[in-house]
C-alpha cells in the first residue's frame, strides 16, 4: 500500500530540542511523589504539619514525640551547617517528612524538574547494620543530621541557576553534580561532628574496614575507589567509605572552609556538570586526581603493616565480604551467613572439624514463597538451641506494600530446611532461651526500643524492659540457666553492656562507651564480647559479677561476631583485606602494656588546657599530620607531661578537662578542619541539650552542651541506674504552627512552570513547507504540581508550532489517596506531520511485595489529513490492559545473576480494533531462567522464552526484530522489513518483539515464539579516573563483558528465523550515576535462504 508523504527531516533536526524538553521538564506526565511504602503510610496515617524556625515537618499524629525530638536535633545541625557555608544568604526552610514506614533508609531529593527539594526520614531503623555504623536504631536525629548536610549543600545554588529555579519552580541544583563520593563523603564526615561522638567517623567497624583495604593494597588506590561500583569496597561503596576518608583528609590538611568554598563555586556555576575538577583546582590548587594521589601517598607514608599474632589462627580462609557468625559451644558447630564476590548469599553450617554439614541459598525462587529477601546485611540474632538441633535467626523481609517486616526463622541445623517462620517480630534479632520455648529480641516501636520475649508456641509477647525514647538497644544474649541476659545499650559516649538480672533489675557492666558489643555467654558467670582497644574492635572476656575484663585478641583491623567454641577457645570474623576470614583464638588474656608515666614537673604546673571545640574531630587521628601554625602567644617555659601517642589518644577519647573558673585559657592553634586566620566558630555551633519529654510534651530548652561536666572515668558510674541516655545535643524547638494536614496544600501553585520559545530555519522542500515562512516558530509552556504529601498530582503541557498551525495539548492527573494503589489518567491532543492524535490512558498500579501489577484502559484515535489523491483516514484502538511481572534471584558481584527466575505476563482486548468490526486480543508470556556458569561466580547462563499471540489481529501486525538494544553508531546493513504496515494499523502504538541478531530486519507476523540462550563472562576491571579530559565527569570502567548467544523465533507457527553470535561490551559509568557501554556485536542468521548476511553492529548501550 502506498504511504502518504510525511516530512521527517525537520522532526529529526529538532528532535534533540524536544528530547531536552521532555527529559528535563516532562510532558504532562505524573508519577508518585514517594516510594510505595512511604506513600502508603501517609495515606493511612493521620498526618500533621509542624512549622518551626527552619523546618516544615510533616509527621504522623501518633509520632508527635519522635517528630519533636528529631526536629530539635535537626534544627541544631542545620544552624551549625548554615554557619559553615561560604555565603550566609537566607535559604528556604527544610521540607522534611517523617514516615511510620519501616524503610531502613533516609534520603534527600534535589530540586529537579517538578520535584521540590525534600528530606524523607523514618521514625527508626530495624537493621543491626546501623549499629556497626555507630548509629542507634532509634537515633534518627543523628541520621537526620547526615541528611541535613546534603540538604544544606544542595541549597547553595546561586547566580543563573538560582534565578531560573526561582522563576520556574526548580530545574536542578548545580551541587548535585559534585558526584556521589563528595556528596556522601561530606555528609558522612560531618555525621560525627555535631556535638556527639556518633556515626561512622567514630565506628571502629568503619575505620577497620577501610584500613584493612588500605593495607591489602599497600595504600595504592586509583580514583575508582571513590566509586559506589567498586566491588572491593562492597557492600558499603567507595562513595561512602573512601569518600569520607578523602573528605576528612581535605578538611584536615586544607581546612573545612575550603570544602564550603568549593560548594559555593559549584553552586554558582553555569555549565554545572562540566569542569567540576577545575573548580577543585581553583579552590585547592590541584584537580581531584592530583588531590587523590596526594591522599593515597599519605596513606602509604603512614602505613604500618599489622599482622595476626601467632595465637590467632585462620580456620576458614574465605568467609565472604560480608558475613554473620554464630556457634554452638557444646558441639563446636558454626553457622555462617555470607555473601562473596563470587558466591551468592547463603547459609553454611560446619561441624567442629570444619567439614560443611550443609550449605543452602537464602532466597527462595518460586512464587508464593514464604519470604522475599535474603542477605547477610539483613540478618541479626543468630543463635543455636541448647541441643544444637535448631538454628534461629531474624531476617529483615518486606511486607505486601514494600516496607521492611522482620521474620524469625527456625532452621534445621542438620539439613538446612527452614522449619517455621514467625511474622510477629517488629525489630531486630536476639537469642533463643535455653529451654527453646521463647525468643528474646529487640522490639522497636516509633523511636523506642525494648527487649521483648516471644513465646514460640502461643505467640504471646512480654516486654522485659521499659526504656524511654531514643535508647538504642542491641541484640541480647541469654545466660545458660535462662535467668539473666546481657545486652548492648548505646549511651551518650557509645555502646555499653547492661545486665538484666533474674528479678528484672538492670545494672551496668561497662560505662566507657568503647563500642562494647556482641556479648555471648561462656558459662554462668563469664561472657565474651567485643570492645574497642586502641581504635580497633577486639575480643574481651568479663566476669559479670566482678566486671573484671581481659583482652584475648590482637587482630590487625576488625573482629566481629565472636562466638564460643567450647572450653578455652572462641571463633570470630576477622577482616583480612577486602573480605572476612573465620579465625580462632584461645581464651588466654593478653598482658596490657603499662602506659608510660609522665615526667615529674620541675616547676609550677602548666596552664590548663582549654576544652575541645564541639566541632573538633573525636575520631581516630587524621590520615595526615598537618604542621600546626605558630601560636599567637609563646608557649609557657615550664615543662609539660609527655605527649600521648595516637593510640593512647584513641584509647581515651573525649575532651580534656576544662579550665578552672577564673583562669584564662591560653591562646591555642586553630582546631583541626579550620584554616589559619579563619574566623572562630559561631556560638551556634555549640548545641544545647534538651530534656527527654513525654511523647506529646513540647520540647523545652536545657543547659548548653558546653556547660556539661567532662566524661566520667571508665571505672565510675557503673552503679548508676540503667536508663535512657540524656537527650542528644540540639536546639529548643519553637513551634510556630502545628495543624492537621490538608490535601490541597500547595496543590494550586505549580511546582514547575516553564515557558519556552525557539526559532528554526525552514529548510524542508515539501509543498507544505514551501508555503511556510523562512523561519519556524516553536513555543509552549509546561506546568505541573502536587500537594505536599503527593495525594494529588497534575501536569499540563501546551505546545504550538507555526509549521503545523495547530496546538498540541496534554493533561495528566495522578491520585495516591488509595495507596498502595496509584491511579493516573492522561489525555493528549498531538498535532504532528499531517496527522492529529487523540490519546487517553487510565492506569491503576501497585507492587505486591516485589511484584508490580498494573490495570489500565488505553484509547487511541489517529486522523490522517487528506493529501492530494489520498483521502482522510481515521483509525482507532481502545480496550483494557493488564500486566504483572515476578522475579527472584541471587547474584554475585563479579558474575551477576547466578540463580534466578523471572516471569512476566500481560494481556489486552480491543473491541472494534482499527475502526473495524473485529475484536483483537494481545497476550504475552515470558520466562527467564538464570544459572551459574562453568567458572562459578564469575559467569552465568540465561535461558529465555517469549510467546506473543494476537488473536483476531490483522495479518502481519506484529513486528518481530528491527529493534536495537542501545544506540547503534555503525551497522553494515540497512534496515529492512518483510512487508510495510498500512496506515490503518498505525494508531500510535506498536506491537513488537525484540529478536537478537535481527536488529536490522523486521519480520511481520500475527504470533511468535522466541527462545534464547546467552552465556556471559565478565573480565573485571574496576578502575576509574577522577575526571575525563578535564571537563567531563569521572569515569569508572567496571567490566569487559563477553557474550555468546543464540536465538530462534518461529512466526505464525510456520517460519523459523535463527541467529547466533557474540557481543563484546566495555561497561563503564560516567559521573558515578550514568551507566553506559560500548559494544560490538556479530550475528550470523539462518536459514540463509532469507538472503540476510552477517550483521555487524557498533554502538552505545544505555
Amino acid at each position: 500500500m502506498a504511504r502518504m508523504p510525511a516530512s521527517r527531516r525537520l522532526l529529526l533536526r529538532h528532535a534533540w530540542i524536544a528530547c531536552l524538553l521532555l527529559t528535563t521538564w516532562g510532558c504532562a506526565s505524573v508519577a508518585p511523589r514517594f516510594p510505595q511504602d512511604i506513600q502508603t503510610s501517609f495515606a493511612r496515617d493521620s498526618m500533621r504539619k509542624l512549622t518551626t524556625e527552619s523546618l516544615e515537618l510533616y509527621y504522623p499524629e501518633h509520632l508527635k514525640g519522635p517528630a519533636l525530638r528529631m526536629a530539635a536535633r535537626l534544627e541544631g545541625c542545620v544552624a551549625r551547617l548554615r554557619e559553615d557555608t561560604w555565603r550566609k544568604t537566607p535559604r528556604d526552610k527544610l521540607l522534611v517528612y517523617l514516615t511510620s514506614a519501616d524503610f531502613n533508609n533516609a534520603y534527600v531529593v534535589p530540586d529537579l524538574a517538578s520535584t521540590p527539594q525534600q528530606m524523607v526520614m523514618p521514625s527508626h531503623m530495624s537493621l543491626e547494620l546501623f549499629h556497626f555504623f555507630g548509629l542507634g536504631e532509634v537515633d534518627v536525629g543523628d541520621v537526620a543530621c547526615h541528611e541535613a548536610v546534603h540538604y544544606v549543600q544542595l541549597q547553595q545554588t546561586n547566580g543563573l541557576w538560582g534565578f531560573l529555579n526561582t522563576f520556574t519552580g526548580g530545574l536542578f541544583q548545580p551541587n548535585m553534580f559534585t558526584e556521589s563520593w563528595f556528596l556522601e563523603g561530606l555528609a558522612t564526615y560531618y555525621e560525627g561532628r555535631f556535638g556527639k561522638d556518633t556515626g561512622r567517623p567514630h565506628s571502629p567497624v568503619w575505620r577497620g574496614w577501610f584500613d584493612s583495604v588500605v593495607q591489602a593494597r599497600e595504600g595504592r588506590m586509583d580514583p575508582g575507589f571513590l566509586s559506589p561500583e567498586n566491588r572491593e569496597l562492597d557492600p558499603f561503596g567507595g562513595n561512602y567509605l573512601t569518600g569520607m576518608h578523602f573528605v576528612e583528609y581535605l578538611a584536615t590538611k586544607y581546612g573545612e572552609a575550603k570544602l564550603w568554598k568549593l560548594v559555593d563555586n559549584q553552586g554558582s556555576s553555569i555549565f554545572s556538570p562540566f569542569g567540576v575538577t577545575l573548580r577543585f583546582k581553583s579552590v585547592y590548587g590541584k584537580d581531584i586526581g592530583s588531590l587523590f594521589a596526594d591522599f593515597t601517598r599519605d596513606l602509604r607514608e603512614q602505613l604500618i603493616p599489622r599482622e595476626r599474632p601467632e595465637t590467632q589462627q585462620v580456620w576458614v580462609r574465605d568467609a565472604g565480604y560480608f558475613s554473620r557468625l554464630a556457634s554452638h559451644p557444646a558441639s563446636g558447630a558454626t553457622a555462617l551467613v555470607s555473601v562473596g564476590r563470587k558466591t551468592y548469599s547463603r547459609l553454611t553450617v560446619r561441624d567442629a572439624d570444619g567439614r560443611v554439614r550443609f550449605e543452602r541459598p537464602l532466597v527462595e525462587l518460586l512464587p508464593f514463597r514464604r519470604w522475599v529477601l535474603g542477605s547477610p546485611t539483613l540478618v541479626s540474632g543468630m543463635s543455636f538451641s541448647t541441643d544444637g538441633r535448631w538454628l534461629y535467626l531474624v531476617m529483615a523481609d518486606v511486607n505486601a506494600v514494600g516496607a521492611y517486616d522482620a521474620k524469625l526463622w527456625r532452621v534445621d541445623a542438620g539439613t538446612g530446611d527452614v522449619a517455621r517462620v514467625w511474622d510477629d517480630v517488629k525489630g531486630m534479632g536476639g537469642s533463643i532461651t535455653p529451654d527453646d520455648s521463647a525468643y528474646v529480641y529487640v522490639h522497636i516501636d516509633g523511636d523506642t526500643a525494648n527487649l521483648m520475649r516471644l513465646e514460640l508456641e502461643s505467640g504471646k509477647q512480654e516486654q522485659l524492659t521499659r526504656f524511654d525514647a531514643s535508647a538504642p538497644v542491641g541484640p541480647p544474649a541469654i545466660s545458660p540457666d535462662g535467668a539473666r541476659m546481657v545486652f548492648p545499650m548505646e549511651g551518650a559516649d557509645g555502646w555499653d553492656l547492661a545486665l538484666r538480672e533474674a528479678d528484672g533489675g538492670l545494672r551496668w557492666l561497662t560505662r566507657d562507651g568503647l563500642f562494647n558489643y556482641s556479648p555471648r555467654w561462656l558459662d554462668a558467670e563469664h561472657i565474651v564480647f567485643l570492645r574497642e582497644h586502641l581504635g580497633r574492635l577486639q575480643v574481651h572476656t568479663m566476669n559479670v559479677s566482678t566486671r573484671e575484663t581481659a583482652r584475648i585478641t590482637d587482630a590487625p583491623f576488625l573482629v566481629m561476631d565472636v562466638s564460643p567454641m567450647g572450653p578455652g577457645e572462641v571463633a570470630f570474623l576477622n577482616r583480612d583485606g577486602a573480605s572476612f576470614t573465620i579465625d580462632r583464638a584461645p581464651l588466654i588474656p593478653i598482658p596490657e602494656k603499662k602506659p608510660p608515666e609522665p615526667p615529674a614537673l620541675v616547676t609550677a604546673p602548666p596552664e590548663p588546657v582549654p576544652p575541645a571545640a564541639l566541632d573538633e574531630p573525636m575520631s581516630p587521628p587524621p590520615l595526615t599530620e598537618v604542621p600546626a601554625p605558630e601560636p599567637s602567644t609563646p608557649a609557657p617555659p615550664e615543662p609539660v607531661p609527655a605527649t600521648l601517642t595516637p593510640e593512647e589518644l584513641v584509647a581515651f577519647p573525649g575532651p580534656p578537662a576544662s579550665a578552672s573558673p577564673g583562669t584564662a585559657a591560653p591562646s591555642t592553634q586553630p582546631a583541626p578542619g579550620t584554616s589559619p586566620g579563619a574566623p572562630a566558630e559561631s556560638p551556634s555551633g555549640e548545641f544545647e541539650s534538651f530534656p527527654a519529654p513525654p511523647p506529646d510534651a513540647p520540647v523545652v530548652s536545657a543547659p548548653s552542651l558546653a556547660e556539661a561536666p567532662p566524661p566520667s572515668p571508665i571505672t565510675s558510674g557503673l552503679e548508676a541506674p540503667v536508663v535512657a541516655p540524656p537527650p542528644d545535643p540540639g536546639k529548643a524547638v519553637e513551634v510556630l504552627s502545628d495543624e492537621p494536614y490538608s490535601s490541597l496544600e500547595g496543590l494550586l501553585i505549580p511546582e514547575l512552570r516553564v515557558p519556552y520559545l525557539w526559532v528554526a530555519a525552514n529548510t524542508e522542500d515539501t509543498d507544505k513547507d514551501k508555503d511556510q515562512d523562512d523561519l519556524l516558530l516553536y513555543g509552549g509552556v509546561v506546568l505541573s504540581g502536587k500537594d505536599r504529601l503527593g495525594f494529588h498530582s497534575y501536569a499540563l503541557s501546551f505546545d504550538y508550532s507555526s509549521r503545523d498551525e495547530q496546538p498540541t495539548l496534554s493533561l495528566a492527573y495522578g491520585n495516591a489517596q488509595l495507596a498502595p494503589w496509584y491511579v493516573q489518567a492522561s489525555f493528549s491532543r498531538v498535532r504532528e506531520n499531517d496527522r492529529t492524535d487523540l490519546q487517553a490512558v487510565a492506569i491503576a498500579s501497585r507492587t505486591f511485595w516485589t511484584t508490580p501489577v498494573s490495570i489500565g484502559l488505553l484509547a487511541l484515535r489517529r486522523e490522517y489529513d487528506a493529501v492530494g489523491t489520498f483521502p482522510k483516514l481515521i483509525t482507532r484502538l481502545i480496550g483494557p490492559e493488564i500486566a504483572a511481572s515476578y522475579f527472584a534471584g541471587d547474584a554475585t558481584s563479579y558474575g551477576g545473576l547466578q540463580r534466578g527466575l523471572g516471569l512476566s505476563m500481560s494481556g489486552a482486548i480491543y473491541p472494534r480494533a482499527f475502526a473495524s468490526d473485529s475484536t483483537m486480543g494481545d497476550v504475552r508470556l515470558a520466562v527467564d531462567g538464570f544459572f551459574s556458569g562453568w567458572k562459578l561466580g564469575e559467569d552465568h547462563i540465561q535461558l529465555s522464552a517469549v510467546g506473543r499471540y494476537l488473536p483476531g489481529a490483522p495479518a502481519k501486525l506484529l513486528e518481530v526484530g528491527g529493534l536495537n538494544a542501545g544506540q547503534v553508531w555503525y551497522t553494515n546493513r540497512r534496515s529492512t522489513e518483510t512487508q510495510g504496515l498500512p496506515l490503518r494499523l498505525q494508531p500510535g502504538v506498536a506491537f513488537s518483539e525484540y529478536l537478537r541478531g535481527y536488529e536490522d530486519h523486521t519480520i511481520r507476523a500475527r504470533n511468535v515464539l522466541i527462545g534464547g540462550a546467552t552465556y556471559r563472562y565478565r573480565f573485571v576491571v574496576d578502575h576509574g579516573w577522577a575526571s575525563t579530559v578535564w571537563l567531563l565527569p569521572s569515569l569508572f570502567v567496571s567490566n569487559l563483558q563477553l557474550e555468546v548467544f543464540g536465538t530462534l523465533a518461529r512466526t505464525d507457527n510456520r517460519d523459523n528465523h535463527g541467529a547466533f553470535g557474540a557481543n563484546v561490551a566495555l561497561q563503564f559509568t560516567m559521573g558515578q550515576s550514568v551507566p553506559l557501554s560500548l559494544f560490538y556485536q556479530f550475528a550470523r542468521r539462518y536459514p540463509t535462504k532469507d538472503g540476510l548476511g552477517d550483521l555487524h553492529l557498533v554502538g552505545l548501550g544505555l
